[in-house]
């Protein structure tokens, strides 16, 4: 299970170019555009295979000395087993692998991750990429073939993690 609380500066800023991008200066759509804009950041992500906008993330997941989080992991807040807090300092965290090792005399059923992951800076392609999405997802366009939409998933293509 994961819970993902998205950083409220970074989706502001997100939002605030979507709508530029629309030429839209009135507050009053600002819930639905949010709400296409986390879809546009969802799908994007999903498509590149990496988290893009930083975002404190808490994953449940069965037991494992060795924990695969989300990447790019920026930093590892804090593990727990079974409830119960493991010392920090004893978990090796690899951030380019996105890992986190428990040590050996850690043992349990359930361990629950609390940690940040998302791009330092989001390319201007990506952030490009995601306002056509958004876009898209806006103007509604019932049974018609968009061209932004392919569009934006070629722009994507270059970002693509395919280790994952």
């Amino acid at each position: 299970m994961r819970i993902r609380q998205h950083d409220p500066v970074a989706l502001a800023f997100l939002l605030n170019k979507l709508k530029s991008h629309l030429r839209i200066t009135a507050n009053d759509l600002d819930d639905e555009l949010l709400a296409k804009l986390c879809a546009a950041v969802d799908e994007s992500e999903h498509h590149i295979g990496r988290i893009i906008l930083k975002s404190t993330l808490t994953d449940t997941v069965p037991f494992s000395t060795v924990v695969t989080l989300s990447r790019p992991l920026i930093q590892v807040d804090g593990i727990e087993v079974d409830g119960t807090s493991v010392d920090m300092e004893a978990v090796k965290v690899d951030v380019f692998a996105g890992t986190a090792t428990l040590p050996q005399a850690v043992q349990g059923d359930v361990v629950t991750v609390t940690y940040q992951a998302g791009m330092a800076q989001i390319p201007a392609d990506v952030v490009e990429a995601v306002m056509l999405l958004a876009a898209y997802h806006f103007n509604n366009p019932l049974d018609t073939v968009d061209e932004r939409f392919r569009a934006c998933f070629r722009i994507l293509r270059s970002h693509r993690n395919y280790g994952m």
